[in-house]
């Protein structure tokens, strides 16, 4: 445990971005799943695959705003799951 007054803030500041962090995370999780769950399915509709696309793009973009995420990260993701949707639509 902290002793000293420094220290106990420096611990109640850390949790308060730990637990924002893990929000944004799980916030981003959720959009990929969904994604993910869209490309599985055996009839592909090219509308929803997009609108999730743009949704995961947004979340990661948050992420990045927040300094969460590198930015270099950010984009190699974003372009991952880019390659990803063409490649499964493109078929």
């Amino acid at each position: 445990m902290p002793t000293t007054k420094a220290a106990k803030k420096a611990l109640k500041v850390s949790e308060k971005k730990r637990s924002r962090n893990r929000r944004f995370s799980e916030l981003t999780k959720e959009s990929v799943k969904a994604l993910e769950a869209l490309l599985g399915a055996e009839k592909k509709d090219t509308q929803k695959i997009a609108e999730a696309l743009s949704a995961v793009y947004s979340r990661i973009d948050t992420l990045e705003k927040k300094n969460i995420l590198h930015s270099n990260t950010a984009a190699r993701r974003k372009s991952s799951f880019a390659k990803l949707v063409k490649s499964v639509t493109s078929k």
